[in-house]
């Protein structure tokens, strides 16, 4: 039985608000109906992939707290095709939201990377030969380092 595609993934949140914000506003997912469990979330749709986000006390660690950071879990980031690179990145600099940029010339690929409220990794990635007649692309600045984001995540998500 060959697997069909990808259902959903799930974030723990300790602001369902603010999430709500980033993956709607920003990155232009639509909230959609979700049953009435025993704990607070949102679903959040595009295509045929879903993005479960959850909160209360199943969103918090072991300790009781949502003290988690990027590193805590085995899942790195969370990969999504898009298109718009230059609307994209002038709407994550309108949110001043922490990101980094990458071009990967060998497969037509542009990359901006950023972090959501709770501390999730979210790579965008844009097909050069799908991208409107025109587009700049990523610039010399803000080049991805892994390192150095990683230590922004970190830094991040140990902010209550």
């Amino acid at each position: 039985m060959p697997l069909l595609g990808l259902s959903h993934v799930a974030i723990k949140s300790r602001d369902l608000a603010a999430t709500e914000k980033f993956y709607t506003r920003l990155l232009g997912m639509t909230k959609v109906e979700r049953p009435e469990f025993s704990f607070p979330g949102i679903w959040l749709s595009m295509g045929d992939t879903m993005i479960h986000v959850y909160g209360g006390d199943p969103a918090k660690t072991s300790g009781g707290t949502y003290k988690y950071s990027q590193r805590q879990s085995p899942i790195d980031h969370i990969a999504l095709s898009a298109k718009g690179f230059d609307e994209m990145l002038a709407r994550v600099k309108k949110q001043r939201c922490k990101w980094r940029q990458n071009d990967v010339p060998e497969i037509n690929l542009w990359q901006i990377f950023l972090l959501d409220p709770s501390g999730v990794l979210i790579e965008l990635n844009f097909d050069t030969t799908k991208e409107p007649r025109g587009s700049k692309g990523p610039g010399k600045r803000n080049i991805y380092d892994a390192g150095k984001f990683y230590a922004d995540a970190l830094a991040a998500a140990a902010t209550p």
